[in-house]
């Protein structure tokens, strides 16, 4: 197996989003590469048998191969049709408008930085402790949180965890987040099943109906999918233009099937 070939599988298996993420796994390789052995030893023992034989395997390959194809050009064409901010603003904003009240609605969100260590022991105690003094005594809390937090998933982000709603965090957690009151105040340790926490709030919003700040990326990522299916589906219209459709021969092939030959 090569690094093509690895690649190559997984672009068909992994959204374009996962796919740094699990190729950055050695475990995760080796799988995808046994995979991609498993099945160049199938195909190999289909040529021995002569299974790719006749006129409908060779269909069958040549449309694997022209689907290949197909989705390479989509790829490539939606690279080259990526809409521009003015038109995934104004999409947006048009989305927006047309939204009602039931779709804006929103409980009360807090936005929370937070800094984790796993291991629950005196000794991590006495260290999450520290950070904790520090952070009182003046220390940028996001930078401790990069330095120091377990939890991979925010500590690049300085903590931040974003828009917290009720039942969407564990009970001690949940708890500790909305005994704080002003932006800037700090949690004492908080204790919960994913290790020792310290929490700093950095911004409250009461229940009510979201701005458009609060919904602008997500209706740009629905801007963004919306203008490429359109430019899309006018690329399709395009190359279908000088399409015909033999009816004979589609009846033809029709007539060959009936729909009691599927319960036998």
């Amino acid at each position: 197996m090569t690094d093509a070939d690895v690649a190559a599988d997984a672009a068909t298996r992994i959204s374009d989003a996962a796919r740094a993420t699990v190729l950055s796994r050695p475990g995760q390789v080796g799988q995808l590469a046994a995979n991609v052995y498993l099945q160049r030893a199938m195909a190999l023992q289909a040529e021995r048998q002569g299974l790719a034989q006749g006129p409908e395997a060779a269909a069958a390959l040549a449309l694997a191969r022209e689907k290949t194809l197909a989705d390479l050009y989509l790829a490539d064409f939606d690279k080259r049709h990526q809409p521009d901010d003015a038109a995934l603003l104004a999409y947006a904003q048009s989305t927006y408008r047309a939204m009602d009240d039931k779709q804006l609605a929103a409980p009360e969100r807090i936005r929370v930085k937070h800094l984790l260590v796993k291991e629950k022991s005196p000794e991590k105690r006495a260290l999450i402790e520290q950070w904790l003094a520090e952070a009182k005594a003046g220390k940028d809390f996001a930078q401790l949180a990069k330095d120091h937090s377990e939890d991979n998933a925010s500590a690049a982000q300085g903590g931040d965890l974003g828009f917290l709603t009720d039942g969407s965090t564990v009970p001690p957690f949940e708890q500790a987040m909305k005994a704080l009151k002003e932006p800037g105040d700090l949690s004492e340790v908080v204790e919960t099943s994913f290790g020792y926490h310290i929490i700093r709030l950095e911004e409250r919003r009461p229940a009510g109906l979201r701005g458009f700040d609060e919904v602008r990326d997500q209706l740009r990522l629905q801007a963004r999918n919306a203008l490429l299916r359109e430019a899309r589906a006018k690329d399709a219209q395009r190359l279908q233009e000088e399409m015909q459709i033999d009816e004979t021969a589609v009846s033809s092939f029709s007539s060959r099937f009936k729909p009691e030959d599927a319960a036998r």
